[in-house]
C-alpha cells in the first residue's frame, strides 16, 4: 500500500480499526482517540486523511461496549503488540477520547513521543488519583503538547445574543443578564480545565478557536494537523532526528 495515497487503507484483524499509511512506514504512529457517543469514522476521516499523506495513523474505535480507560488501554495495548505496532506514539484525543489517551500514557509513557488534546479537560472518566499525579509529576516533561479548545458554548451565546437583541421588558432583561454571567462563569471555567492540561508537559503550547464549536477534529482538522506537525517538529528538534523532521516537514508542505 502507497503511504503516500490517504485513500489506501489496511484494515487490521480487528475490524473495528484502521491504519492509514504504509506498513513499512518507519514514522511514528499517531494514534487516534474519538469522544464520547461516536467513532472515528466519519468525524475523523478528513483529519486521517491529511496526516496519513505522510504518516501512519490509527484510528482507534473502542466499539459499541463502550469500555472504560483502564479496559481499553489494555486491549490497545495488546493490539498494538499483536500487530508489530510498536513506538513511539504521537496521540490525538477529542473529548472523553482525552481520558483514554492519558490512560494510554500511564501505561506506555515510555513509547508516548507526544500529544494533541482536542476539546478534553472537562469530560471525566480517568481516575482521579492518576490525573492529578500526571499534572503534579508534569508526566510528558519536554515532549510536546498541543493543548486545543473549540467554543463549546458558540450555540448558546449566539442564542442569547438574538435574546439580548430581542428583549423589551426590564423583567426580560435582568433574566437575560443573569443567563449572560451563568455562561461567561461557565466559559471561564471551561478555559481554566482546558489550560490546567498545558502541566502535563514543560514544552506545551494552547491553541484556541473562537469561532468554532466542540467538534473540532471534524470542523476544523486543518488547525488540528497543523498542531500534530508542530508536534513532530518539536520532537525532531529534540531527538536531531532526520526522519522526524523530513515528517514534519512533509506535513507541512501538504497543510500549506
Amino acid at each position: 500500500m502507497d503511504c503516500d495515497n490517504p485513500a489506501n487503507t489496511a484494515t487490521l484483524a480487528e475490524p473495528r480499526h484502521k491504519l492509514l499509511g504504509a506498513s513499512n512506514n518507519t514514522t511514528p504512529l499517531i494514534i487516534c482517540f474519538h469522544g464520547s457517543g461516536e467513532s472515528c469514522e466519519p468525524s475523523w476521516s478528513k483529519l486521517a486523511a491529511l496526516l496519513g499523506v505522510a504518516s501512519r495513523v490509527l484510528l482507534f474505535e473502542r466499539g459499541p461496549l463502550n469500555p472504560k480507560p483502564e479496559q481499553a488501554t489494555v486491549q490497545l495495548l495488546d493490539f498494538l503488540k499483536s500487530q508489530n505496532l510498536p513506538g513511539p506514539y504521537v496521540l490525538i484525543a477529542h473529548s472523553y477520547g482525552g481520558a483514554f489517551a492519558r490512560m494510554f500514557m500511564h501505561h506506555a509513557l515510555k513509547s508516548v513521543a507526544g500529544a494533541v488534546l482536542v476539546e478534553t479537560g472537562q469530560e471525566g472518566g480517568l481516575d482521579a488519583k492518576i490525573a492529578g499525579s500526571q499534572i503534579a509529576k508534569c508526566v510528558l516533561k519536554e515532549k510536546p503538547l498541543s493543548v486545543i479548545r473549540g467554543n463549546s458554548f458558540i450555540a448558546k451565546m449566539k442564542s442569547l445574543e438574538n435574546s439580548e437583541k430581542a428583549a423589551e421588558t426590564e423583567q426580560q432583561k435582568n433574566a437575560l443578564e443573569m443567563q449572560r454571567t451563568l455562561l461567561d462563569a461557565s466559559d471561564k471555567e471551561d478555559e481554566r480545565m482546558k489550560k490546567d492540561q498545558l502541566r502535563l508537559s514543560k514544552n506545551a503550547r494552547y491553541v484556541h478557536i473562537p469561532d468554532c464549536g466542540h467538534h473540532v477534529v471534524r470542523d476544523r482538522p486543518d488547525v488540528v494537523a497543523h498542531e500534530v506537525a508542530w508536534v513532530l517538529g518539536s520532537v525532531s528538534a529534540t531527538k536531531q532526528s532526520s526522519a522526524w523532521r523530513r515528517l514534519a516537514a512533509k506535513l507541512d508542505g501538504v497543510l500549506n
